[in-house]
């Protein structure tokens, strides 16, 4: 972790009340320090995303006055911590837009609605498999997303090369994402493309 992470970090940290770390959220905090422990980063990072649900409800008992909203964190500091792993939901308001925080950014139009509420997730149908030559394989969504799997992925997936299939992406922790087939449970790390 850098040094600008690992600051941003103890300053949430101790921006939250003592009492919000009592209960469930003690064992959330207890199972995410095990999970840096972890020497091996891909097993690390899955470790991560196994406890992100239990992280989401952790976050969502503490009390209001908790950690700050981003507003409140842009203007007490002067930048934006949502945005620190590129991950901003302001960036990811539409489907079109979800795990393109990488992709060039088109500037607003003069007179534009103000955007919709930032998603966590897209589902889609699957037009065309590829693979790379390390069998990591590339979608191409219906809607015209292009979604590969990272190379530190160490799941195999076997997907028809016709597609077919429906695919739902999610947004992991640290920028990352979760990509699952169908009703399966077996979630595969993945990078937005195109």
């Amino acid at each position: 972790m850098n040094l600008r992470a690992a600051a941003v970090t103890g300053v949430f940290l101790l921006g939250l009340p003592m009492a919000a770390f009592a209960g469930p959220t003690e064992d959330v905090l207890r199972a995410m320090d095990q999970c840096a422990g972890v020497s091996d980063k891909n097993q690390r990072l899955a470790c991560f995303d196994q406890l992100g649900p239990e992280v989401k409800k952790a976050v969502a008992r503490l009390p209001r006055s908790g950690p700050p909203s981003a507003e409140e964190q842009k203007s007490w500091f002067g930048f934006d911590f949502g945005n620190l792993f590129g991950s901003s939901p302001d960036q990811q308001t539409t489907p079109e837009k979800f795990g393109a925080e990488a992709l060039p950014q088109q500037p607003p139009k003069e007179g534009e609605a103000p955007p919709p509420e930032p998603i966590d997730s897209i589902t889609a149908k699957v037009s065309e498999v590829a693979y790379s030559p390390y069998g990591k394989f590339i979608l191409f969504l219906d809607d015209g997303q292009v979604w590969r799997q990272i190379e530190a992925d160490s799941e195999h997936a076997m997907l028809s090369k016709g597609g077919g299939e429906v695919v739902t992406i999610s947004r992991g922790l640290l920028g990352s994402y979760n990509l699952k087939i169908g009703d399966s449970e077996k979630t595969y790390k993945v990078k937005r493309v195109k």
